[in-house]
């Protein structure tokens, strides 16, 4: 009996690494995620982007440096490979994030476009990470 209740607990051990094993060979093997955000200074309308990173504060501290103002506030931080601004007429700019150019871009344009009637936007930056 002491054979079997060894041999069991052993296989129990054997198994239970493999599985453990397979799901780290697993994680590893998983697309990275990484962070954009923009920062923005209203009063000087100067405006920054961070992307392409997999630490929260690293993204936003980029951005900062890029708007590179003493009035640049850190916007929203999401997990996304693009980001994207377009800047209007007769509003401040859009940012828009999404998993492909095409995505944020069309983000980008939609919130720029909720200015003003008569407002036109255009898309004038796009960053794209984890390339």
């Amino acid at each position: 009996m002491f054979r079997l209740s060894a041999l069991v607990a052993l296989f129990g051990a054997l198994f239970g690494a493999w599985i453990v094993g397979s799901g780290s060979a697993h994680a590893q093997n998983q697309a990275p995620q990484y962070w954009v955000t923009y920062a923005y200074d209203s009063s000087t309308g100067a405006w920054g982007l961070g992307w392409g990173r997999t630490d929260r504060q690293v993204t936003i501290n980029e951005a900062l440096s890029r708007c590179a103002k003493p009035g640049c506030k850190a916007g929203n931080v999401t997990l996304a490979r693009c980001i994207a601004i377009a800047e209007g007429t007769q509003k401040g700019p859009g940012f828009g994030s999404g998993n492909d150019a095409n995505t944020a871009k069309a983000n980008a344009l939609r919130f720029c476009q909720r200015g003003p009637a008569g407002s036109t936007c255009e898309v004038t930056a796009w960053r794209c990470g984890g390339n």
